[in-house]
């Protein structure tokens, strides 16, 4: 995750002529991009599970209620959504990827509160998943549902 943050910082810091005409620059980000968004909803429906909360309908959903239960700010969370919406159409293939906009939709990495997000993450990919849920959720104050299989 931490690499795929960084590759893409870096291919930003190029400038957006370079990230909208430059194609071996768009397919290191749309992979990038795509590894990123992936790993935050896994790391979502992970902490949810524990939680006992609903199972979300789509993974930008997920990332949603991480905002509505606090566990990242809700103006984190709704960037961190339309990273996985992006996400779906890098994956899926439905439209042409509009790589100006990209480069606009992933202004939040330079933000200093995807930190937190990539903390979490981070201890996350260190420890067993159960473990990660407990220590978010405590800090959280957060309720864990007992008996949850975490997979």
């Amino acid at each position: 995750m931490e690499r795929s943050l960084r590759i893409l910082r870096s291919l930003r810091s190029r400038g957006r002529v370079a990230f909208e005409s430059d194609e071996v620059v768009q397919d290191r980000a749309d992979r990038h991009a795509q590894v990123l968004a992936q790993a935050c909803a896994d790391v979502a429906l992970h902490i949810l599970a524990a939680t006992g909360a609903a199972a979300p309908e789509t993974y930008a959903d997920a990332l949603g209620q991480l905002g509505a239960v606090g566990v990242v700010s809700p103006a984190l969370a709704e960037k961190l959504a339309g990273a996985v919406r992006l996400r779906n159409l890098l994956v899926h293939g439905y439209l042409e990827i509009d790589h100006g906009r990209m480069f606009d939709e992933l202004e939040w990495i330079e933000a200093a509160e995807s930190r937190e997000a990539i903390r979490i993450a981070r201890r996350r990919e260190a420890r067993p998943a159960e473990r990660l849920v407990r220590e978010v959720a405590d800090r959280r104050g957060l309720p864990i549902a007992d008996g949850r299989a975490m997979t």
